[in-house]
């Protein structure tokens, strides 16, 4: 087995790895890996509740393997509801707005499900080849026992490769969400991009705060 230690990231440098990482985690390249790295750590900076982990393997030269991003909520983070959701980051056009669609979406039943204070796990991957070595596990342990401690209850929309781990920390399945940007009348970009993204089905997981019983 590697030898995995879990840190958090503390400095701007760390997130060109951290990127890196997360976009080969998913076996491809963002068009511009800069690009994605000064966004999401603009977002990161933003962010007050923002807290990013990271996996590093030490017989490698402290090689990021796995990261994740929790959000701690200490208030309802939606009181005026969910932000419009662009995605300028995508070209102008339609292939924005597509992907504007997708993430309201998206993000739109947060508003209804995270109206409390809570522990959110906003994203968490792991290089393929190291998977089921335990990195996964070390990062949600790391956000399990953040939330006991707070009496938080901790939510996760969770792709279908992770419910099994998430289902041994203590999460049950609440529901499916599914992605499906559709309009009534779409241009042949649209239709395009429809089939270049398909419909993208997520878990809707939850872990109950330390005290909670069923029906709360």
């Amino acid at each position: 087995m590697p030898a995995l230690r879990l840190l958090e990231v503390k400095s701007d440098e760390e997130f060109t790895d951290l990127i890196e990482c997360e976009w080969l985690s998913y076996e491809q390249l963002a068009e511009s890996m800069k690009e994605s790295t000064d966004r999401q750590l603009a977002w990161h900076k933003e962010d007050p509740t923002s807290i990013w982990l990271k996996v590093v393997d030490d017989d490698h030269s402290g090689k990021v393997v796995g990261a994740a991003q929790w959000n701690i909520h200490h208030s309802n983070p939606y009181p005026n509801g969910v932000e419009e959701n662009d995605a300028s980051w995508w070209p102008e056009g339609e292939d924005r707005r597509f992907a504007s669609k997708a993430l309201e979406q998206w993000h739109r039943p947060r508003e209804e499900r995270m109206s409390q204070p809570h522990v959110f796990l906003n994203i968490c991957f792991v290089l393929p080849e190291y998977r089921r070595c335990g990195a996964g596990s070390m990062m949600v342990r790391w956000g399990v026992q953040k939330a006991d401690k707070l009496k938080l209850e901790i939510f996760i929309e969770a792709a279908e490769p992770g419910i099994p781990l998430y289902l041994k920390q203590g999460f049950e399945l609440v529901d499916y969400h599914v992605i499906d940007p559709t309009l009534e009348d779409p241009s042949e970009r649209w239709k395009e991009l429809k089939e270049r993204f398909p419909p993208v089905r997520w878990a809707f997981m939850r872990r109950r705060a330390l005290g909670m019983v069923k029906g709360d």
